[in-house]
């Protein structure tokens, strides 16, 4: 054992192993290089998503009987609510705006330091006149 030309498990598993993952990819890459497969799987493929389609069409009819909204109609009902929301954004950002010209505007005006705001008392003011 101490020249190194003994059995190594470990050295004929990695050389097997390598074989096999040679030989099944050349057998999986002739296969998949045939014109027959390719066919088959487009047929495969088609037939999936014709299933898939018309498992959809049945579940929405199914929903749409007992009155629950579908995954569409949930979707649908969040891109409504997203442009909703956006709306209310740009108003609010316009109302901000606009209350801030106003201000500027109500502090530029000519006697604008001279009025005066009523004392905000419970009692109504009397006039001593």
């Amino acid at each position: 054992m101490s020249d190194g030309d003994g059995l190594d498990p470990m050295r004929l598993w990695r050389e097997w192993f390598v074989k096999s993952e040679k030989a099944w990819s050349d057998a999986l890459t002739d296969l998949m290089g045939d014109e027959r497969f390719s066919n088959g799987m487009g047929r495969y493929v088609h037939e999936a998503l014709h299933t898939h389609r018309m498992f959809s069409e049945a579940m929405a009819q199914y929903l749409a009987n007992l009155n629950i909204p579908s995954r569409a109609d949930i979707l649908d009902m969040s891109d409504r609510m997203a442009h909703i929301e956006d709306t209310l954004n740009q108003i609010q950002v316009e109302l901000r705006g606009q209350r801030s010209q106003l201000t500027k505007l109500a502090a530029s005006a000519p006697g604008a330091e001279e009025r005066k705001r009523p004392a905000r008392t419970r009692k109504p003011e009397t006039n001593d006149s």
